[in-house]
């Protein structure tokens, strides 16, 4: 698969089918991952894979804090700003528009929204549930260093014939989450990947985000 097939055929699935992802696939796609790219071959990123009875256990220990009344959170970074300009707010509101629309879940049905949120913490079905982590002694570059690392695999997943959605929700959760899989409290929980094979035809597979062109977000200097 080149890379532009990659990036062109990933995108967040929200619904996986429970079949199992064999070990060797994923030793593959993590053996590549480490080679992606970091300041000072750093190499920041903590991984913790959960699969079976413990990715069960994770969700379920979540869904059961909600059920019983906890909202989370907070997180121990702003995943998103205080205030977002104008334009990168409407991105932002119209993929929400366009999920719940494909999910027949009209404006204002918060039983229907949230029903839709829960399915974060069962990453959405798939058997493979990441929790990506970095220790909190490190800077902004690392996170950067992370993300990059998370983007990579991403990409290797589809290499595999696998699909991914980075899930941001669990840090609103980092508490459970810690206990659950015993992280130390010097590592600050960033994110979940859920990871499996997922048909794109399935609602809300199909839902692919539109994107600003070349020029709405590139300058070119040659003088």
């Amino acid at each position: 698969m080149k890379v532009s097939d990659a990036i062109l055929s990933r995108h967040s699935m929200r619904v996986f089918h429970d079949r199992p992802v064999p070990m060797e696939a994923l030793h593959r796609l993590l053996d590549v991952a480490r080679y992606a790219a970091s300041n000072g071959n750093v190499q920041p990123w903590k991984l913790y894979v959960t699969m079976g009875e413990a990715r069960k256990r994770l969700s379920a220990a979540i869904l059961k804090a909600m059920d019983d009344g906890e909202e989370g959170g907070p997180a121990e970074y702003d995943v998103y700003p205080r205030v977002f300009p104008a334009i990168n707010d409407q991105w932002r509101k119209k993929v929400g528009k366009d999920l719940y629309t494909l999910l027949n879940v009209p404006k204002g049905d918060a039983a229907g929204m949230l029903k839709q949120f829960k399915k974060n913490f069962e990453f959405f079905g798939a058997p493979v549930g990441m929790i990506l982590t970095v220790d909190r002694c490190m800077g902004n570059g690392q996170w950067i260093d992370s993300g990059i690392f998370l983007g990579t695999l991403m990409l290797l997943a589809r290499e595999e014939g696998l699909h991914s959605c980075p899930q941001a929700a669990f840090a609103r959760f980092q508490k459970i989450v810690r206990r659950e899989l015993a992280i130390p409290d010097n590592e600050v929980v960033l994110c979940g990947l859920a990871v499996g094979y997922a048909d794109p035809a399935e609602v809300p597979n199909n839902l692919v985000t539109d994107r600003a062109k070349v020029e709405d977000f590139t300058t070119f200097i040659d003088t």
